[in-house]
């Protein structure tokens, strides 16, 4: 935990009673670190409050430091218990362990895939132990409000939990090693943002067969750095499909494709970014239901308006926007105003642009916006044309349309 988060919660942590995990378990150095059973009060209280306050910002920085166990258990005979845990089997080999069942990676996965026996001794004694995954959202896995077993000798943990427990644990073991190794890739603050980069990353790699520690923090360093799909590119096709069988470090088979496929990548990854950058823009705008977009209005009757406006009003859209005090007539040639950034509906809303004429008569025109969403700020421009059929007319432009061909 880091040093901020020790100091805001060290004088709560004072007020309630914590029991080390280990406890009269022979790893006294441990025992003074956590992890630490809290009999948490119920919430009720500035005191009490403070502390549940604060365990769950802690959570939602970094989900990995707290859980939450729902007993009628005495906390005492439930720390016994769990220190049956601590010393388990591992399979295949039956290789014994300290055994960190409490990380909230692993809870759901021991929930999960355990056999029924094992899962019942672990949580049967509980009405429910809860945690966060590294989204924020909460994890419940039920127990059975059942009496505390007979302690067994060692925790059996088969082989495929053993293997189910390393991929859940792959990407914190990654962000550790890009922290010492490349730590400026982990351009986010806290623990949860990272992680949640990392899986989808750290699932990429095992899918190729990738395990080792090492060779999965180079997958992923590369990811962050050129995206998830960087992957894509047929040399490092051939490079990864056969990893599996291969003995060689990845970074060294990385290497040796050369800097000119690494330049494809990161040409790609470019355009990838810039397209992803489009999208998020695009979709804030489609959400918001307009753009503020540089806007040219011509005029291409012979009459001249005044105080000429653009209302719309269609769903949870609502606002008017004035476009000009005076647009004179088009007389010899089209006049045209240049506007800097006016707020338009998205294409394909239906909206109302106002004017005063001759002998301040009021006009209006209904339309429906066309075209595309820009894919930038800053970018597009809006036309909004008063044409000769006396009709109103709006198109929306990603990028400004060159002028017609002059013969």
């Amino acid at each position: 935990m880091s040093g901020i988060w020790q100091r805001q919660l060290s004088d709560t942590l004072k007020t309630v009673p914590r029991f080390a995990l280990y406890s009269d378990t022979g790893l006294d150095d441990l025992s003074q670190t956590g992890p630490f059973l809290i009999s948490c009060p119920e919430p009720e209280g500035v005191e009490a409050r403070a502390l549940c306050n604060g365990l769950n910002g802690l959570t939602r920085s970094d989900h990995r430091f707290v859980s939450w166990i729902w007993t009628t258990h005495d906390i005492e005979p439930l720390i016994g218990h769990l220190q049956t845990l601590l010393h388990a089997r591992l399979g295949p080999d039956d290789g014994d362990a300290w055994f960190f069942f409490h990380q909230p990676a692993y809870l759901p996965v021991l929930h999960r895939e355990l056999p029924e026996p094992s899962r019942r001794y672990m949580f049967g004694p509980c009405l429910a132990w809860w945690c966060l995954d590294p989204r924020g959202e909460l994890v419940e896995l039920a127990g059975e409000n059942l009496p505390l077993p007979a302690a067994w000798d060692a925790f059996p943990v088969p082989g495929e939990v053993v293997s189910a427990l390393h991929r859940a644990g792959a990407p914190a073991q990654v962000r550790a090693w890009l922290q010492k190794v490349m730590p400026a890739l982990l351009d986010r603050n806290d623990a949860n943002a990272q992680l949640q980069q990392l899986t989808p990353l750290a699932e990429q790699a095992f899918a190729y067969g990738i395990t080792g520690k090492t060779d999965l923090g180079v997958y992923a360093a590369h990811g962050l750095q050129y995206g998830a799909r960087y992957d894509d590119h047929p040399a490092l096709q051939g490079v990864l499909t056969q990893f599996r069988a291969g003995d060689a470090a990845l970074i060294d088979a990385y290497a040796a494709l050369g800097s000119g496929v690494w330049k494809e990548v990161q040409e790609t990854a470019r355009q990838r970014a810039a397209e992803a950058a489009a999208q998020a823009h695009q979709d804030k705008l489609r959400k918001y239901g307009y753009a503020k977009v540089r806007t040219r209005i011509i005029n291409r009757t012979e009459h001249r308006k005044w105080k000429v406006g653009l209302i719309a009003d269609h769903g949870n859209i609502g606002f008017e926007s004035a476009l000009a005090d005076e647009l004179p007539g088009g007389v010899y040639s089209d006049e045209e105003i240049d506007l800097p950034a006016v707020n338009i509906p998205i294409p394909g809303t239906q909206a109302v642009v106002k004017w005063t004429g001759q002998a301040g008569r009021e006009n209006s025109d209904e339309f429906v916006v066309t075209g595309e969403l820009p894919r930038a700020e800053g970018e597009g421009l809006v036309i909004v044309q008063f044409a000769r059929d006396f009709r109103v007319y709006v198109r929306m432009y990603a990028e400004e349309p060159k002028p017609a061909r002059q013969w």
